[in-house]
């Protein structure tokens, strides 16, 4: 009897076959890999250009990458603070660029804020990709640190933490602030998940590869030294409360407080009083103030 020629790693093909049988038998069905992409908006949120303007508080700004124009807003210091640091906002899968009242808030503070629609997102052009959403992230964070002349703080919130992280830990950032932090894609991937139906959380669906790079919140937190702030909501439904606390125990800062909002839910997050005095306080010590 001759068998089919043996595959190119040296396993014969009717062994393979043979296996894929017997598991197909028991039920068992090889994992299937989830993208970084399965928590984006689809299709994405998008944004009349018309309305990307200077609105008194704000004005626009730009940013040209490759195959895309990161679009975005600055809030000038109402009162500049030379010492004060320029904050550099990261937002959410589901959010898109408008006059957050919380900008504002900082921009009171004596801070400049900078912030930009992700790439294919409300304002800005090219095809939403969270792997191409953190190349982008660095090249925002050195056009604010070029443009400011000084020290940037990082803030992320839920998705955004993941960029806050990833750029801390390649670029010297003055300090980051995470609200909603994610710690893994294991952790957070079921959430997602869990929104698309019972079979979307089939257990043999795991994260790929690239998810669990760019979702690896608690890595990339070890390799970040600046002074940290973890906001995180205890009623979060989205993101748990235990993720935030991972984060902020894997962190390498020296300098590090961890707020537990009570009764606060994932989307109320940073416009939390508290959240927000929390902020300010924080941008203020690195100060020295």
């Amino acid at each position: 009897m001759t068998f089919p020629q043996a595959s190119p790693a040296g396993v014969p093909r009717w062994l393979l076959l043979l296996f894929a049988l017997l598991l197909c038998g028991t039920g068992i069905t090889p994992a299937q890999t989830v993208p970084a992409n399965v928590v984006l908006r689809d299709p994405a949120p998008k944004t009349a250009l018309t309305k990307w303007v200077s609105n008194g508080t704000s004005e626009p700004i730009a940013l040209n990458l490759d195959g895309g124009t990161m679009r975005g807003w600055s809030f000038p210091a109402v009162r500049p603070n030379p010492d004060m640091p320029t904050l550099l906002f990261f937002y959410g899968s589901a959010t898109i660029l408008h006059d957050e009242p919380i900008f504002a808030a900082i921009a009171r503070e004596g801070a400049n804020v900078i912030v930009f629609d992700y790439r294919g997102y409300g304002f800005s052009s090219g095809t939403a990709d969270v792997m191409h959403f953190r190349k982008d992230a660095l090249a925002e964070y050195d056009y604010a640190a070029k443009r400011a002349g000084g020290p940037v703080v990082v803030y992320g919130y839920s998705l955004g933490t993941t960029m806050a992280t990833y750029v801390a830990s390649k670029r010297p950032v003055a300090g980051i602030i995470l609200a909603g932090a994610i710690a893994s894609a294991v952790e957070e991937f079921p959430v997602f998940l869990k929104a698309q139906g019972p079979a979307a959380t089939d257990a043999s669906r795991v994260p790929s590869d690239e998810a669990v790079e760019a979702f690896d919140g608690v890595g990339m937190v070890k390799n970040a030294t600046a002074p940290l702030l973890v906001l995180h909501g205890e009623a979060d439904e989205v993101v748990s409360i235990k993720q935030g606390r991972e984060v902020f125990e894997s962190s390498a800062a020296g300098e590090k407080r961890f707020m537990a909002l009570q009764g606060i839910g994932h989307f109320d997050i940073i416009s939390n009083d508290q959240a927000q005095t929390a902020v300010a306080e924080f941008l203020h010590r690195l100060t020295g103030d």
